[in-house]
């Protein structure tokens, strides 16, 4: 029968009727999570232009305000600081390990030069502390000495207990282990902190690609001074002035303001510390010995949870954790959560002692920022694979830094020390009664 519609609708499975010179399909738009082709460099660059500009406004801003503080020629001190003879000890200490090894490839009295490479890998860190200490040698080559000192503890370590590791392993087969001299001073020169007899090795050096990377080396701390100098200490300094005028409560805003103008730069100095460190310098040695396991960090950037972070942006130490700490005490019985809290034990002992010994104050803000990681792993656990949890470790990671600087500085330039002082008790204390005051 004919319909009565003028235009009767046709069968849903019927081909659409192009009606015009549009063409109109199922598609998202470009925004859409859900979009094919999500490339978004447009707009990334207009983010970089409006940070250039944004940055460059602040650059005059502060240069109007405190003039030029920056003299690189200030950097010299570094080098005429008796901490770099005091670093030469730890070529002494792996001498002694080297001795030690010798001896020991005798088979006898194994528990004797076990506790002999104990002591001699705790006196590499326990002799430039005492060193440091006692000369009272400035904080920027006291850290570094630390530093030092630390990496050669470190692979005096790995030397010890991979050696004796291979020694037990060859003893069954009726067979002894001495590494020789060459092996060991192989090491000592690599990027890596685990010791092996071998290691993979790139062709040759690249003389022009060394090249770049030691002026882009040079660059980036010629920048992390200028930011120091120019940005965070000012910043610090106008930070502490509410904290002193004993109504902490009123000038609070002040204060997280403070924080914040801090957290910029202290973010950027950190970023370009990890870059020039685990990219540059590691590369920079591997390419001089032609060391070919290039992989010091992985995409720790796009952490999702705290443990990722932890695990991917420190890859020398993360490798000795593993092979040293949590393959011995795993191998032993010990659940995985003793286990990461022994490690996260280590590594904040490491960072207080880093910190405190050249501002000479043991405030213990770094041992207990390290420990506070172990809940905020678990914390983050829950976020794994998602936005929040990227955005919660970036938050941690720039926010929970300033406030620990700006309590080591105030410290530093009052001359104050210890967990608790005269300072934090006036602060809180007119804090909490103000905040109660009706």
């Amino acid at each position: 029968p004919m319909s009565d519609h003028p235009n009767p609708p046709k069968a849903a499975n019927a081909p659409p009727v192009r009606q015009t010179g549009v063409k109109f399909q199922s598609r998202p738009s470009m925004l859409s999570s859900e979009h094919p082709e999500n490339n978004y460099r447009g707009l990334v660059n207009v983010l970089i232009i409006l940070l250039v500009c944004g940055n460059l406004r602040i650059i005059i801003q502060n240069i109007y305000k405190y003039g030029l503080l920056v003299d690189f020629f200030n950097i010299l001190h570094l080098f005429y600081d008796p901490w770099l003879l005091l670093s030469l000890v730890v070529f002494g200490n792996i001498a002694i390990a080297y001795g030690i090894e010798f001896v020991a490839s005798s088979g006898k009295n194994t528990g004797l030069f076990t506790a002999l490479h104990v002591i001699n890998a705790l006196s590499t860190f326990g002799i430039q502390w005492a060193g440091l200490w006692i000369l009272n040698i400035q904080a920027g080559g006291a850290v570094i000495s630390l530093v030092y000192s630390s990496v050669g503890m470190m692979k005096i370590f790995s030397f010890a207990m991979v050696c004796a590791k291979l020694r037990e392993e060859l003893k069954g087969k009726d067979q002894g282990f001495m590494p020789t001299v060459g092996q060991l001073a192989y090491f000592i020169a690599a990027p890596t902190l685990v010791f092996s007899t071998h290691y993979p090795r790139s062709e040759r050096v690249r003389w022009r690609w060394l090249g770049r990377r030691v002026v882009e080396f040079l660059a980036i701390w010629a920048a992390i001074y200028f930011i120091a100098i120019q940005y965070i200490v000012p910043g610090l300094v106008n930070t502490l002035r509410p904290m002193e005028m004993r109504q902490p409560y009123r000038d609070f805003i002040f204060v997280a303001e403070g924080l914040l103008k801090i957290a910029v730069p202290n973010f950027i100095v950190w970023m370009l510390g990890f870059y020039s460190i685990f990219h540059l310098y590691l590369n920079i040695l591997a390419e001089i010995i032609c060391f070919g396991d290039r992989e010091f960090y992985r995409d720790w950037w796009n952490s999702t949870t705290v443990g990722y972070f932890w695990r991917s942006w420190n890859l020398p130490v993360h490798s000795w954790m593993v092979e040293h700490v949590h393959g011995p005490l795993s191998r032993r019985g010990w659940s995985r959560q003793a286990v990461a809290l022994v490690i996260f034990f280590i590594s904040a002992v490491m960072h207080e002692l880093i910190v405190s010994i050249p501002f000479r104050n043991f405030r213990l803000l770094a041992f207990a920022g390290m420990m506070a990681q172990v809940p905020l792993i678990k914390l983050t656990d829950r976020f794994k694979a998602s936005q929040t949890g990227n955005v919660i470790f970036w938050l941690s990671i720039m926010l929970g830094q300033p406030m620990i600087v700006l309590l080591y500085g105030r410290d530093s330039i009052k001359g104050l020390s210890g967990p608790w002082n005269q300072a934090d008790t006036a602060f809180w204390a007119s804090f909490l009664g103000n905040s109660s005051a009706p």
